[in-house]
């Protein structure tokens, strides 16, 4: 009975704190590395803890790049800054963060101008692994990392971009999935319609939207003459499908930026429009798969909106208040207006500076990877 009442008590202790007490006693050593463990506490985390706003910055003077730590509270404040942990016989230079999942992060590293690896990342437990290389076949794609329950596997899903998909009739694209068990890269094979595979160059998401078990963007099809549409990619039996959009959103030739997000435990999409009046729309589906649930949260109107796309939802807070990401030299902000981070040791909203965020929450996880 004791044990299990000390279970309880340390799957919602902190991270940090638990790294700590893996000294007190081997039993407590062991209890905190294994697995289930690990899995009952980034639950609790994930009911009961706020997320965190992993924030990289490159800073302009020596092109070092920074992640500070922040909760997404009133307060704002960075509670921690630290470098990436790499390989020892790898020196990192310009880094992407690509995507995140229970507290891992995928990050692009380039280290000279013709090498680059994935790093997946555990910033708590600072444990790091270089992925195994991938075909690079695309001048542009984006990944997505996500949880498959049936296999008790990590997975990384890249999808490509065709830039040359309009004037090309045969085009085809064939995307690619690591397992993390196998350790290994594979093409997926074609799907019915092969337009599944093209990612839309338009499209201003981050990374592969991961709800419902299964990963999300927008693709080409050309069904009931529509051109865009939210494609699927169910991460268990690697199917591809696709998410009904709702009658009454239109996607005319004045869209400019569009993207697919979660926010909320719920897949959304959002849609920047320049017709002479600039306005940003954000939907939600209430229920998923379901296109009658499809619900606008709003729309904003602002003549400044075509100069600070992307605009990428990151967070919907308790209030239905959401946080974006802004512009290519990234700055964050509300439907209410800006929202800064304080104490950067560089400033947000410099032109000089490369910046990205990714909500998280904080974890113990770091899965076996077979290479």
């Amino acid at each position: 009975m004791g044990s299990r009442i000390e279970e309880e008590i340390l799957s919602r202790l902190p991270v940090k704190s638990l790294l700590r007490f893996k000294c007190v006693s081997e039993s407590w050593k062991t209890l905190i590395s294994e697995p289930h463990f690990k899995k009952k506490h980034l639950n609790h985390a994930k009911n009961q803890n706020p997320p965190k706003m992993l924030i990289g910055q490159t800073c302009p003077k020596d092109d070092t790049f920074y992640f500070y730590s922040s909760s997404l509270s009133s307060h704002r404040i960075v509670e921690d800054v630290r470098n990436l942990d790499c390989p020892s016989n790898f020196v990192p230079g310009f880094c992407k963060i690509y995507c995140c999942c229970d507290g891992l992060f995928l990050i692009g590293i380039d280290n000279t101008p013709n090498y680059s690896i994935l790093l997946l990342w555990n910033p708590l437990t600072r444990e790091s692994i270089v992925l195994p290389d991938q075909n690079k076949d695309s001048n542009y794609s984006i990944y997505g990392l996500g949880y498959d329950p049936t296999s008790d596997d990590y997975k990384v899903l890249k999808v490509e971009d065709d830039e040359d998909y309009e004037d090309d009739d045969d085009c085809e694209i064939s995307n690619e999935i690591l397992s993390l068990k196998s350790g290994s890269w594979r093409k997926i094979s074609d799907s019915n319609d092969k337009d599944y595979n093209c990612l839309s160059s338009a499209d201003s998401m981050d990374c592969l939207a991961f709800v419902h078990g299964a990963f999300h963007w927008h693709g080409f099809t050309e069904r009931n003459g529509f051109l865009f549409s939210v494609i699927s990619f169910n991460i268990s039996n690697e199917q591809y499908g696709e998410i009904p959009l709702p009658e009454r959103m239109c996607l005319p030739s004045d869209m400019i930026d569009h993207g697919v997000a979660v926010l909320g435990g719920m897949l959304s999409i959002n849609c920047v429009y320049c017709n002479g009046t600039n306005f940003f729309d954000l939907w939600v589906m209430k229920d998923y798969g379901v296109e009658e649930s499809w619900i606008k949260l709003f729309t904003i109107t602002n003549a400044r909106i075509p100069s600070i796309i992307p605009i990428v939802p990151k967070y919907m807070f308790a209030d239905g208040e959401v946080l974006f990401s802004c512009g290519r030299r990234t700055e964050f902000m509300t439907s209410k207006g800006p929202y800064g981070f304080s104490n950067l040791i560089w400033s947000l909203a410099s032109d000089d500076i490369d910046t990205c965020g990714y909500v998280y929450t904080e974890s113990l996880i770091f899965p076996e990877v077979n290479l």
